[in-house]
């Protein structure tokens, strides 16, 4: 008897876990991606005026400007992202019309956390 009431709850408990697991694997969702970079950059102190905001999730664009960067920007910003980590994270960028700069975003897909901000 104390063996079945073991096994149960050993079954239940990997229910639970497998269940919890799940929960936790599911992606912030696009909206909710794009209003965390909206409000970084906004506290960031930019006024979204005259900019598009782009959800780039499988990093073209921005890799379309590192393979640009490589070849004309020397400066620390290059690198701002450790080699391996492009599989985790969804971009948005803010292309703003002059004299603003352009402005990436960087967010956990699986967190919703704000990796880092590149300026140009």
């Amino acid at each position: 008897m104390a063996k079945k009431v073991l096994i149960a709850v050993f079954i239940l408990a990997g229910i639970f876990l497998c269940q919890y697991t799940i929960c936790l694997a599911q992606e912030v969702s696009k909206e909710k991606i794009i209003d965390i970079a909206t409000t970084t950059v906004k506290d960031s102190g930019i006024e979204l005026k005259e900019v598009d905001i782009i959800y780039d999730q499988d990093g073209q664009i921005w890799n379309q400007k590192v393979g640009y960067l490589a070849g004309e920007d020397k400066s620390p910003n290059h690198g701002i992202l450790r080699k391996g980590f492009l599989k985790n994270y969804r971009i948005v960028y803010f292309d703003f019309k002059a004299p603003i700069k352009d402005v990436w975003v960087f967010i956990d897909k699986d967190t919703g956390e704000v990796l880092t901000v590149y300026r140009e």
